[in-house]
């Protein structure tokens, strides 16, 4: 036999792979895939480079920026348009549903266009648009751009999210923490950036008509670095079923990801008004809870990726859900300052590395493509960010915030169990 034939034969381990059962088969493939995120590549060609990890930056960064950003126009907004209460919610809801239409045309954008033009077309899109909402030339217009806002945020923080998973599977090792960090850090900085120059006496348009195009200069120059390609994914088997998207692997990451984001949005629209009306915080100061909660985020995003890679996916799921509801238990059974101030701290410390996990392991699932399973994931945890709050709002309503708070719990208790039941799918 010769050499050359000797090297097209397929080894007897492979062919006994295909022989087993499929989750036989997917079980192997996810430890072969723990052992390759675990391992850092020695192969030059694969190693990623320092222009790309600050591409894939940028594009986080410049997601959580602009959402801190438009976040203060808000008042602002219902002043100049002398809004009710009710046309205001309408006027949101434009951001909810535009991010629901703009997340599944990532994966489109990112597979025709490339990664490098969807996030450079989606980031100075959402610059563009931040611009005209500051300017708030008429209701019908702020209506519009919002909606338009929406679709280029949900664009951008999906193909960032493919884009990152991308550079990790290349690299076997975990970037995704501190990737998510930018994204907290643009938070941040945002906050502190705008705070400064209203202070300078600028008004809303002129700060943020800066801050614009600060961002959109630096993304281009730092996109600009780095090829533009398709996001090619890897085949994956295909269920012989039929079964729908949301299955299997993937509708367990899924779930997770929306009680995750349900969690954080509630802390977001419903941590300072707790604050006030519970633990006997001064309105003043209320708004303080939820800065810690951003805060601890950063902080521990920064340190999430070297924390996965020691300790494994889902003893840091588990730790993470754990510290979650601990806290959150704390926040409703000893409503006082002191102790609500702490526990959102490390509510923060214990929810930012969840969701870079799990998207994380959504690129690598066997049941679907990489690109589908990420937007997948990612849409449905997006949607339990936009319906957390009003969810909140209405056991409120009917109950208490105290009891809807506690609900979130049992809600971080199932995920919990979905987390340890199914560990293989977090790897």
């Amino acid at each position: 036999m010769s050499f050359h034939s000797l090297l097209k034969r397929k080894p007897k381990s492979a062919a006994a792979t295909l022989d087993l059962p499929l989750s036989a088969s997917d079980s192997l493939h996810r430890e072969k895939t723990d052992e390759k995120i675990h391992a850092v590549s020695r192969t030059p060609t694969s190693a990623v480079s320092g222009a790309e990890l600050w591409a894939a930056r940028i594009g986080f960064f410049a997601g959580g920026f602009t959402v801190a950003s438009w976040a203060p126009l808000i008042p602002f907004v219902q002043s100049q348009l002398a809004l009710e209460p009710y046309v205001l919610g309408f006027l949101l809801l434009g951001l909810g549903v535009g991010s629901f239409v703009g997340m599944p045309l990532a994966g489109k954008l990112t597979e025709h266009l490339g990664a490098r033009n969807a996030i450079l077309l989606s980031g100075l899109a959402s610059c563009f648009l931040l611009v005209v909402l500051s300017l708030v030339p008429s209701l019908y217009v702020e209506c519009a751009a919002l909606l338009a806002y929406g679709v280029t945020l949900g664009c951008l923080e999906v193909s960032v999210n493919i884009y990152g998973t991308h550079l990790e599977n290349r690299n076997k090792s975990r970037l995704m923490s501190g990737l998510h960090a930018a994204y907290s850090v643009g938070e941040v900085v945002s906050a502190a950036a705008l705070t400064a120059l209203f202070v300078l006496g600028l008004a809303p348009s002129q700060a943020v008509s800066t801050l614009m195009v600060l961002l959109a200069l630096t993304m281009v120059a730092l996109l600009r670095r780095i090829e533009n390609h398709p996001i090619e994914a890897p085949e994956k088997p295909k269920d012989r079923r039929g079964a729908p998207a949301l299955s299997g692997p993937v509708s367990v990451l899924a779930a997770v990801c929306a009680v995750i984001f349900l969690t954080e949005g509630s802390m977001l629209d419903w941590s300072a008004i707790y604050l006030r009306d519970f633990a006997d915080v001064p309105q003043e100061m209320s708004a303080v809870g939820y800065t810690l909660f951003v805060i601890a985020m950063a902080f521990s995003r920064l340190m999430g990726d070297k924390l996965a890679m020691k300790f494994g996916a889902v003893t840091m799921l588990s730790a993470g859900i754990c510290i979650m509801l601990a806290t959150l238990l704390a926040l409703v059974v000893y409503p006082q300052p002191a102790v609500a101030l702490l526990s959102l701290f490390l509510m923060g410390l214990g929810i930012a590395n969840i969701a870079p996990i799990v998207i994380s392991a959504a690129s690598r699932t066997a049941s679907m493509d990489s690109v589908k399973a990420i937007t997948a994931v990612t849409t449905v945890g997006y949607g339990g960010l936009l319906a957390g709050p009003a969810l909140i709002g209405a056991v409120s309503s009917a109950l208490s915030l105290q009891i809807a708070f506690l609900a979130v719990c049992a809600l971080l208790a199932v995920s919990l169990i979905l987390v340890r039941r199914h560990s293989a799918v977090f790897q």
